[in-house]
């Protein structure tokens, strides 16, 4: 959660309160975190040097920290963006997607090679539970076989997303190097 805090301050600094509307916006569809969460990774963010808080006198609320990240915060964050990924994907969150949502700050070489890797694992995925689909396909028809078809089947399909997923990150990858 460390690294998810500090890429949100990256993209859009301000108050705890602030950085907790944008995850709410952007990365709580893919990486849940919560607003408490958050307040103490920012905490954290603070001590080990990597964002700096400002205080803000207010008139008619409460005063607020304003976090924006330090030049080590930058420095940290890239590493971990181009770091090989410990885990893909764990439930309600993933990896991949967080480091896409973050990639203007990462290596595009980097990117492109982890994407590469998460549709490769897709492939794999889709090519089992396709071998899954015709096994069932070719035995008699009973309503646990239909229904059972039916769960692998939902399976492919979300590797087949994933796959057409990352062709499109990485034409857009393609299409920033060709113009830059």
């Amino acid at each position: 959660m460390l690294f998810v805090a500090l890429g949100l301050v990256a993209k859009e600094p301000g108050s705890g309160y602030d950085i907790a509307a944008f995850a709410d916006r952007t990365v709580r569809h893919f990486w849940p975190i919560s607003r408490s969460q958050l307040y103490t990774e920012l905490a954290r963010l603070e001590e080990l040097g990597w964002v700096s808080g400002t205080k803000v006198q207010q008139d008619r609320y409460p005063n607020k920290r304003v976090y924006e990240p330090t030049p080590a915060g930058m420095a940290a964050l890239g590493e971990w963006l181009d770091a090989e990924p410990k885990q893909q994907h764990r439930r309600g969150q993933s990896l991949i997607v967080l480091k896409t949502f973050l990639g203007a700050y990462m290596n595009p070489d980097r990117l492109a090679d982890q994407l590469q890797e998460h549709r490769a694992q897709a492939e794999t995925w889709r090519a089992a539970l396709s071998a899954v689909v015709a096994r069932l396909d070719a035995m008699d028809p009973t309503a646990s076989r239909h229904f059972g078809r039916a769960s692998a089947r939902y399976g492919v399909l979300q590797a087949e997303a994933t796959i057409a997923w990352t062709e499109e990150v990485q034409a857009l990858l393609a299409d920033q190097q060709t113009s830059g």
